[in-house]
């Protein structure tokens, strides 16, 4: 059997441009993750809204961000919270983020969001990801993220329940039937 060049050459052209796609399609689905946010740099949550669809209206108030991307830390922040004074989170000065971006829509709307609203505190929810994507996180940490002024002026990475229970309670105190408790 004798081989045809022009077969072969339209065949190695049609390779050569399926190898140019592959990696241009790569190219632009990768960019780089932005670096982490530091002291200094501002933070914008106009796109946040809560579990119940409010507009973020405490960019003025904030003090504390609480942030994590791990679901077990989320749990520890979730109990933090049920245990705290209410008008700390419900006057913005302590704000609880979640990136819901990577999780499928559909679960986002009809497991994710109605938990979320059992909760009775606000979880600010970032739905596309951008708000959150240079937020300063560690792996199984949470991050505790001081604002003044919309600027970030402190960071700490903590672990557990009762490390984070160690900064929210001299910034908004008990829950007073947790302090009946004790």
């Amino acid at each position: 059997m004798v081989e045809n060049p022009l077969n072969e050459r339209v065949l190695f052209m049609r390779l050569m441009a399926l190898v140019v796609f592959v990696f241009t399609l790569a190219a632009c689905a990768s960019q780089p993750a932005p670096p982490p946010m530091k002291i200094g740099n501002k933070v914008d949550f106009a796109l946040l809204q809560d579990q119940y669809a409010n507009p973020f209206p405490h960019t003025d108030n904030m003090e504390l961000l609480i942030f994590t991307d791990d679901m077990e830390a989320s749990r520890e922040v979730r109990d933090a919270l049920e245990r705290i004074e209410p008008a700390c989170y419900q006057d913005g000065r302590l704000v609880f983020i979640a990136d819901v971006s990577g999780m499928p829509k559909l679960i986002t709307r009809l497991i994710a969001i109605p938990k979320m609203r059992g909760y009775h505190f606000p979880i600010w929810l970032d739905y596309e990801g951008e708000a959150t994507e240079a937020l300063p996180v560690r792996e199984a940490h949470i991050s505790l993220i001081s604002v003044k002024d919309e600027a970030i002026t402190g960071i700490e990475y903590v672990q557990g329940m009762e490390s984070v229970m160690n900064t929210l309670v001299p910034m908004c105190g008990l829950k007073t039937e947790q302090v009946a408790q004790l």
